[in-house]
């Protein structure tokens, strides 16, 4: 019963399948045959009338014991298809059942190759790893960020330098940019604003240096 013509197995869906498949030609069959039983009882409710008005009473008996064991015969039929359908359902899911049984069974076997495929000290030695190229990276982005700061900071270091300086002539009262602002522009007033501007400067700071030395005094 459970190998096929080849003599090879069957497998759990296709025994169900024949099984359900066998219950249904059987379900099919008594169906026939309940049709078959009422069209019986039909004819013979007819000939039971057709006696009974002719007061043929001996033969409406007979023929009416005959048509309770019809009706009963109909009951046991109704009654056979119903159980024979119940089996079938009961089936469906016994096939399901398999199937997720079946299903949990792939499932379990894929676990267990995955978990035998992830070995756990080579898993700790691969996040060793990737937390020792981390820590280097870092690293080295930091020391490139201090070589960039490091080359901004010269100018910076030039601008602030000179922002001091201005800061502190501005304290005693000297400003380098003092008399610049309306320079000559042909090259003899240039040459010559030049030298007066210079005189005037070098008098200026002159007077202001005597004026703080006195005021010191």
């Amino acid at each position: 019963m459970g190998n096929s013509l080849f003599g090879e197995k069957k497998t759990m869906r296709e025994i169900i399948r024949e099984q359900k498949r066998m219950i249904d030609r059987s379900v099919r069959g008594l169906e026939r045959e309940r049709a078959s039983l009422q069209k019986d009882e039909a004819k013979l409710i007819a000939d039971i009338k057709k006696l009974a008005k002719q007061n043929q009473l001996k033969s409406v008996k007979i023929m009416a014991k005959d048509l309770i064991r019809i009706r009963k015969h109909q009951e046991k039929f109704v009654n056979l298809t119903a159980q024979l359908r119940a089996i079938s359902l009961q089936m469906t899911t016994v096939q399901s059942t398999h199937n997720l049984v079946d299903s949990m069974k792939k499932v379990a076997k894929s676990m267990a190759t995955l978990n035998a495929q992830m070995k756990l000290p080579a898993l700790q030695a691969i996040m060793s790893e990737f937390a020792k190229q981390s820590e280097q990276l870092d690293m080295k982005q930091e020391m490139m960020g201090d070589a960039i700061e490091d080359a901004m900071d010269t100018e910076e270091d030039e601008a602030e330098s000179e922002q001091v300086v201005n800061q502190v002539l501005d304290e005693i009262g000297i400003n380098l940019q003092e008399g610049l602002v309306d320079a000559p522009t042909t090259k003899l007033q240039q040459a010559t604003g030049k030298e007066e501007v210079g005189n005037n400067v070098d008098k200026e700071l002159e007077n202001r240096l005597n004026n703080l030395k006195a005021d010191g005094q």
